[in-house]
């Protein structure tokens, strides 16, 4: 495929912020210093500056300088669902294999950065869907919420976006697993929950892994989609 001018500018001066060439917080060169060094017309030249605006790595800053951005993870959880979408061939199996690649590390992890807090929040929320009374064809938000904190207990913003991004997916799969399960899924989920806090709690990072990679193949085990 024949990569455009405004492309290849896109990439060069991308590839420039990922290198640290164009330091952030710092305005990158001029428009005429620019098109004079890479070759280029203005058109294309600010063609490919709006791209990069628009991707959120610059800013428009005093004097119509660009300056190079910090990208944080609200970046990165306004950008993936989009790409999740794009994406042809997705499957609820698909979605059950990325949770066990983050979900199953990330229990080890919570059980060793885990926070008083962060203890008090999983028993908060284990507790309250222990509590919550079955409903057909209503997949209980709790359980997500669950998975949520102990991703945040893992103290790696990126491994919460991660998750939260892959949500509204997590969510479809789980209603199929629910609709097919109840009340033998609800059961499950209780004692699964209890098991991965325990093991928190502990400070037990294998065992914590082995709790979340057992209750999450159980749920796929549940779903139509992904038997």
């Amino acid at each position: 495929m024949r990569v455009t001018t405004t492309q290849a500018l896109f990439d060069e001066m991308l590839q420039r912020i990922q290198t640290g060439a164009w330091p952030v917080g710092q305005a990158i060169p001029s428009e005429r210093n620019l098109i004079q060094e890479l070759g280029v017309s203005r058109i294309a030249l600010r063609e490919a500056l709006f791209m990069l605006r628009s991707l959120g790595v610059l800013d428009t800053g005093h004097g119509r300088k660009s300056i190079v951005r910090h990208v944080g993870t609200d970046l990165l959880e306004r950008i993936l669902p989009l790409v999740c979408a794009l994406e042809p061939g997705g499957s609820y199996g698909q979605v059950f294999e990325v949770r066990l690649a983050l979900e199953v590390p990330a229990a080890g992890l919570a059980a060793l950065r885990r926070t008083e807090a962060d203890l008090w929040r999983l028993e908060e929320l284990a507790n309250e869907y222990a509590r919550q009374e079955i409903v057909v064809g209503h997949y209980p938000r709790t359980d997500l919420e669950f998975h949520l904190q102990v991703a945040q207990a893992t103290q790696n913003p990126l491994i919460t976006t991660l998750l939260n991004v892959i949500s509204r997916y997590v969510i479809a799969v789980q209603s199929q697993s629910w609709d097919s399960g109840v009340p033998v899924a609800w059961d499950h989920a209780k004692r699964a929950h209890f098991s991965i806090l325990d093991a928190i709690r502990a400070q037990d990072p294998d065992r914590a892994r082995v709790e979340m990679e057992a209750h999450l193949r159980y749920t796929a085990s549940l779903a139509p989609a992904v038997r």
